[in-house]
């Protein structure tokens, strides 16, 4: 029924704890494709042994390094289920997360792509936010604004990725562009609930600056349909406005400042309940 597939690339220490959040899951008919994209750590060797842990999974390591959105296409050329769930190398599910969204999926077959909201977490594996609980955009002007979906918590049904695959002329943006592009014929979904545990590391400078250049080709493609001149200056403006600040922050290692900034802060509960969900997916045989 579902294919999910986890890209990684030098993941030795969160590769294990992503696998072992989808070994856990309710929802169970799933097939599992790991894709090394040229490690030089240890994450092959855990991978293999994730293969001989359970036969839904299966590794492709072909030695390269071609880069995210050349994975993400093999994915979809490679995947056997009637929809594809993405992930994060150091990304975990919690443990209701596909039931919840294949549910929606089965019940409501004119729905294309789903997401979830997620905690967010730091690299010591710290609860340090919320994400992802807004409504979607529903106009096409709100999609060129703001970024439609949260990526690494989407399904989507298989048929739909084949009609729609990553473009590799917007790295870092390859989401939103394929929202822009998709929008005006796909069905999409959000589950305000989190259901996904989203590491939120110090942000890399040059691949935000990157995301940046990207995101000006979207806006100059897919504006001038939805936003007027002023709008669409306003829009590119605050592209070199973001590089800017990250720069700035980059230089006292203090990107996770400004990201963190998109979180919604959590109580006592909330943290205490994500710290035990953690506990709880490390400790998975």
């Amino acid at each position: 029924m579902l294919t999910i597939g986890l890209p990684f690339f030098n993941n030795e220490h969160t590769l294990a704890n992503a696998v072992k959040s989808v070994l856990i899951q309710s929802f169970t008919d799933w097939e599992m494709i790991l894709i090394n994209d040229g490690s030089t750590d240890g994450s092959v060797e855990i991978a293999v042994a994730m293969t001989r842990i359970d036969s839904r999974i299966s590794l492709v390591s072909d030695g390269m390094n071609r880069g995210l959105i050349t994975r993400l296409n093999q994915i979809i050329s490679m995947a056997k289920g009637d929809f594809i769930a993405r992930m994060d190398a150091d990304d975990m599910m919690l443990p209701e997360k596909l039931q919840s969204q294949m549910e929606i999926l089965m019940k409501n077959k004119q729905i294309d792509v789903i997401d979830t909201a997620a905690y967010t977490i730091n690299e010591k594996d710290e609860p340090t936010g919320l994400r992802g609980t807004e409504d979607i955009a529903t106009e096409r002007k709100q999609v060129i604004k703001n970024v439609l979906l949260f990526h690494p918590t989407v399904i989507a049904k298989t048929s739909w990725f084949k009609l729609n695959p990553y473009s590799p002329d917007f790295l870092r943006a390859e989401d939103y562009e394929l929202w822009n592009r998709a929008f005006e014929n796909t069905v999409f979904y959000r589950i305000k609930k989190p259901l996904f545990l989203y590491r939120e590391g110090n942000v890399n400078v040059k691949n935000y600056i990157l995301s940046m250049r990207s995101v000006r080709k979207i806006i100059k493609r897919y504006g001038p349909s939805v936003l007027n001149k002023q709008e669409i200056v306003y829009e590119i403006l605050k592209t070199y406005a973001k590089s800017a600040l990250y720069v700035f922050f980059g230089l006292f290692r203090l990107q996770q400042f400004l990201a963190s900034k998109r979180n919604i802060s959590l109580n006592d509960d909330e943290i205490e309940k994500v710290k035990n969900m953690i506990s709880f997916i490390k400790s998975t045989e």
